[in-house]
This record gives structure tokens, sequence and C-alpha cells, in this order.
């Protein structure tokens, strides 16, 4: 940060274990030029710990000095949010839709062991086969479709929604599949949840692009979500395709993995 002081106007704190979307500094540009008449010490373009944070590269400095002070007392993740208090922005100012994520999610404590931990949950955890993605819902420029379909912590990100507007993975080969989850909507209050969809498998491809010729219906979405295990073996076996359907239309924004 020292170091940065005198190279630009602006200084953005990232980390190395992250991926950005896609012309990120052309919206961090857009965001800061329309913040010019207000005084502001940190944009956040991400909530996770210190990732994604802009600051005025004239501050830094003293942010070098005061981390240096307290680094040993506190997460730097929270000495950054005490530093903004102290520079008199109370309140965190949050720019979403968020640009940065980190491809592996566990917090600044206790690194070693929770990297662990993961890698352990992740053993068991849920595995994606390899596919492409599909849908005729609205694409933003920044959370595309694939992101859905990752296993980290991006999202697709869509608005207006339409009664039979999908999103459809369609698997490279067909797979055996034994249990199906969905997540829409933010996972600390709910919002932009789909409100009504339901989760087809597909089988029969055919045609290039692609496409499946049957669908069976898995389950509803319940509050913007569905984990479900695929009882009828039959049903799991040979699927091509996953499909997420809405049944109702919904007018605001949706987010979804």
């Amino acid at each position: 940060m020292s170091f940065a002081t005198k190279l630009s106007d602006y200084f953005l704190l990232i980390e190395d274990n992250a991926f950005f979307a896609p012309n990120f500094v052309t919206h961090i540009h857009s965001r800061v030029t329309t913040m010019k008449s207000n005084s502001w010490v940190l944009l956040e373009f991400s909530n996770m710990g210190f990732l994604g944070k802009l600051f005025h590269s004239r501050d830094l400095p003293l942010l070098a000095h005061f981390l240096l002070l307290f680094y040993k007392e506190k997460p730097l993740d929270s000495l950054i949010s005490h530093f903004r208090m102290l520079l008199v922005q109370e309140s965190p100012i949050l720019c979403k839709p968020f640009l940065f994520y980190r491809r592996v999610s566990y917090t600044t404590f206790d690194h070693k062991q929770k990297a662990t931990a993961l890698q352990k949950k992740n053993a068991d955890g849920p595995n994606n086969p390899p596919g492409a993605v599909f849908t005729d819902m609205q694409v933003s420029d920044v959370h595309f479709p694939w992101e859905a379909y990752t296993l980290d912590e991006s999202f697709f990100w869509t608005h207006n929604l339409s009664i039979g507007n999908h999103l459809t993975v369609i698997l490279n080969h067909p797979a055996n599949l034994s249990r199906v989850q969905v997540i829409t909507g933010s996972i600390v209050d709910g919002r932009y949840a789909l409100e009504k969809g339901q989760v087809e498998l597909g089988y029969e491809p055919e045609g290039v692009p692609q496409h499946c010729t049957s669908f069976a219906l898995l389950g509803h979405l319940s509050e913007g979500q569905m984990d479900q295990e695929i009882y009828l073996k039959g049903m799991g076996y040979h699927v091509s395709c996953v499909r997420l359907v809405v049944t109702a239309g919904q007018a605001g924004g949706y987010s979804g993995g």
C-alpha cells in the first residue's frame, strides 16, 4: 500500500485466490464517477473479507500505518472496517452486483484448519458433471449463465422473469444422478430468490447444438431452493439435461446457482 501511494488516484485491494467479473475496471470506473459528488473512504465491490475494496490512494499512507500498528490485534478485514469508521464513513457502501468472488470460501481465521476442513467436506460434496449452460433469460454484462453451474461463490444474475423462462444445463455426456440441488437468492437474507419454479431432468439429446427431447419433473422450488435426492433409479439414469423452469412471472432481480 505504501508503495502504491503515488501510482494512481485509487487503490483496489484484492486477493490471489479470486476471480473477477468481466469488464470489472469499467464497472468500477462508472461507479466512482457517479460517486464524485459524495464523500467516501471505501467502496466495496465484494462482501467477502478484504476482497474488492477500493480506496483513495491519498489515504494509503495512513491505512498502511494503521495496519502495521494493529495487525496482531484483529484480522485485516476487521481493521479495514474500523479504519473506514475512523475516517468518518459510518456505513459501508456495497456496490452491487459484486464484481469479485473467492474461489475457496473460508474466513481469515485459522487458515490451515479451515482449508483442511473444506477439503474434507468437498471430498463427499457436490460434483457437477461437465456441461454447457443455456438460457432464454435476460443476461447482464456482469454475471453470466455459466456462473450458475460453478461450485464456488459466483452466480448468475437476471431480472424480469416470464413464465416458461428456463436455465438449462446440457451435460457433455449422459450421467447417472443421485441428487440435485438448486439455490436461488441471497444466502444471507433470501432476497432475489426465484419465487415459483420447478426442476426437470432431460433425456434423449439430439441436434446441433444438442437439446433434450423429453423431460421429467423432479420437483418444485420451496422458498427459492431445492435439494432433492433421486429415489427412482431409472429417473436418475442417463440424464443429459437439468432444467430450471420459471412457473410464474417475476419482476425485479433474481440470482441463482
